[in-house]
């Protein structure tokens, strides 16, 4: 099947759930991505203008995308947008690309309820904070970012950034 809006998407992690759904976290630059019904959030924040290391253009910004398609793949059981007015998802910094070898940084686990786990990175410093340890962006150009999102992907359950003053990514 196709996932995707009407820019570029990038898979980053995949992941199957106990009872066969296929969890996908990945980046979008588009504002028209599939989101469903009980997103937690259905609206594009993109950021600035950026292409990847690999190519691949993002010209209205990225934000992280969470979706879970049906056991049998004819259904989009879930999907929603996360990020802030910042790039999302994509470690855009020369030092910790270097170190992790590519742009896209993201995994994606899922616990015995169906809830999702995520851990990526930001270069938003207003990106959504529920309950974190770390609710403050650290600094430098991204900092890294993890959460964890109802298996429905209707609630944040809780968010936190993951960085100090230079350049993370998770």
């Amino acid at each position: 099947t196709y996932l995707g809006g009407a820019l570029n998407e990038c898979p980053h992690s995949l992941v199957a759930t106990p009872s066969g759904d296929l969890l996908i976290l990945g980046t979008t630059g588009s504002s028209n991505f599939p989101t469903t019904i009980l997103a937690y959030d259905s609206t594009f924040n993109g950021g600035s203008s950026i292409i990847s290391s690999s190519s691949i253009e993002y010209p209205n910004g990225s934000d992280i995308v969470v979706a879970k398609l049906s056991f049998d793949g004819t259904a989009l059981a879930a999907s929603t947008y996360i990020g802030g007015t910042g790039n999302d998802g994509l470690n855009i910094d020369n030092d910790t690309r270097y170190n992790y070898g590519d742009d896209f940084r993201g995994e994606i686990i899922v616990d015995g309820s169906g809830d999702c786990y995520v851990a990526s990175t930001t270069a938003s410093s207003n990106f959504p904070m529920v309950n974190g340890f770390q609710s403050t962006y650290g600094g430098g150009i991204t900092d890294g970012v993890s959460f964890k999102l109802s298996s429905n992907f209707s609630t944040l359950i809780w968010s936190s950034y993951l960085g100090g003053a230079n350049a993370d990514a998770a």
